[in-house]
């Protein structure tokens, strides 16, 4: 609030969080352009090819040394060096457009609030406005520690009173009553509390049942249904890779196989 309304205003509440600080990556373009430079140095790696050929076929010793001075031997090297400047640019494009495509797009409830705080100061004319408009070309930074499903879902919860109490930073860096910066850390340390409680009671609870069920039968259908349901939770809640999930509901399901291996 204390920048004057226009960029100032804007520059300062996308620099506010991290959460933020989205910006569009241009990939069409950058591909664009990537292939004209492309194009350019085809035709310059085609004149070399034609130009080391007529010496191979005039001069085959032109072609064994860089020290022999000879008009050919200069047109190479002017030639070279255009190759040089060319590549130079083109690998600069190269790396910054692939460094783009590694940036994680930002989560969309995090465009939306960017969206919503625009909406409500309008702080560019609608011309300068559009660049939330494609979702799938914006770009955020890399975060430290990436949220998983139950980080997202505690961040959409976080409007309720309580929740917002308990996550809202303690000195805000946003004198706006309706902008709501969240404490990251105190959002984790949620997340990792909840995360706690769910495996202990993954491992609690169909120990109970199973203790109480008698069936053979039964008690392979309740393992299932326990399994299924552990491996869904890590899926949904967790950042984890494919292997990771199939490795730990394997760890989980022989748990519970063992245990009813040792009942009655």
């Amino acid at each position: 609030e204390a920048f004057p309304r226009g960029y100032p205003s804007l520059s300062a509440f996308l620099h506010s969080d991290r959460d933020f600080a989205m910006f569009r990556s241009f990939g069409r373009l950058h591909a664009r352009v990537l292939l004209h430079k492309q194009d350019e140095l085809v035709q310059l790696e085609q004149r070399l090819d034609q130009l080391d050929q007529r010496a191979s076929e005039t001069d085959p010793y032109v072609l064994t040394t860089n020290r022999r001075h000879s008009a050919t031997t200069a047109e190479r090297q002017a030639l070279l060096g255009e190759v040089e400047a060319k590549l130079k640019e083109y690998d600069t494009l190269l790396s910054s457009f692939l460094d783009h495509l590694e940036r994680p797009q930002p989560e969309e409830t995090e465009i939306q609030s960017v969206i919503n705080w625009m909406d409500g100061k309008k702080p560019l004319v609608r011309e300068e406005s559009t660049f939330l408009n494609d979702w799938s070309d914006l770009r955020r930074s890399r975060q430290s520690q990436e949220k998983g499903g139950l980080e997202v879902l505690l961040g959409r919860c976080a409007t309720s009173p309580r929740l917002r109490s308990f996550c809202k930073e303690a000195h805000s860096r946003s004198d706006d009553a309706n902008l709501r910066l969240l404490d990251q850390s105190k959002l984790l340390e949620m997340s990792r509390s909840i995360a706690t409680i769910f495996a202990v009671l993954a491992l609690i609870i169909p120990v109970v049942v199973l203790y109480s069920v008698q069936a053979v039968a039964s008690r392979l259908w309740i393992i299932s249904g326990f399994t299924a349901m552990f491996s869904s939770a890590l899926r949904l809640l967790t950042l984890s890779r494919n292997f990771e999930i199939f490795s730990a509901t394997a760890a989980y399901c022989a748990v519970m196989v063992v245990f009813v291996g040792s009942l009655p």
